[in-house]
């Protein structure tokens, strides 16, 4: 089936955000007593719901974290986002170069997505056009974001591309049934993400923006 309209991710596939937000995260739960390493932090929640991360951190622990929580993440990733936020390398070119429509469907709330957008100066290939976990019942992994995101876009979900980079997000994309690049430049492992992303179903792996164009016509 031809490839009518292009689902991006936001964090790590747009924006240059996941050891910001990673960071942010073990900065958090470090002032609850709760100490996890980097490496233990990208295996377990690249990907994920912030909700997600705490609900398996308090059964982990077995201790409520702050309810506030989400919230002074939110304020504080803003703060640094204005500070240093850029976009993924490339991907500027790679959407101007991209014809079709496009929408966003991220794990992240709305309002930080879209204020990330418009300070990395990418907003405009977007406009309203994005679908968050506010939005559905369940997050990725489950494929309920790319469902609704190819149903207000219009089209069949094998219609469909979607732009993913952590093993959540593919995973959510192939259950629901999109076509489904795994993009690895954000990663520092990448070899080892590419064929981890490929086990889960992914269309093609890629580590290039540049390259983002020319799968699509090949896939299309």
């Amino acid at each position: 089936m031809t490839i009518r309209h292009i689902i991006f991710d936001c964090d790590g596939v747009l924006i240059d955000s996941e050891e910001i937000s990673m960071e942010i995260d073990r900065r958090l739960l470090a002032e609850n007593g709760v100490h996890i390493s980097e490496g233990e932090m990208h295996q377990r929640f690249v990907g994920k719901t912030f909700a997600a991360m705490v609900s398996e951190v308090e059964a982990q622990t077995g201790k409520p974290l702050p309810t506030d929580l989400e919230a002074r993440k939110d304020v504080l990733m803003l703060e640094v986002y204005r500070k240093q936020l850029k976009p993924i390398a490339g991907v500027r070119e790679a959407l101007s170069a991209i014809t079709l429509p496009k929408s966003i469907g991220t794990n992240g709330p709305r309002a930080r997505a879209m204020e990330a957008l418009r300070i990395v100066g990418i907003q405009q290939h977007f406009g309203e056009r994005m679908t968050t976990f506010e939005d559905v019942k369940n997050g990725k992994p489950a494929p309920d974001i790319y469902l609704l995101a190819a149903e207000r876009a219009g089209f069949a979900p094998a219609e469909c591309a979607v732009v993913e980079d952590s093993v959540t997000g593919v995973a959510a994309a192939v259950a629901a049934g999109c076509v489904t690049f795994g993009f690895t430049g954000s990663q520092v492992h990448r070899s080892e993400h590419a064929l981890k992303l490929v086990e889960l179903g992914a269309t093609a792996v890629f580590d290039d923006m540049a390259q983002l164009p020319g799968l699509i016509t090949k896939f299309g």
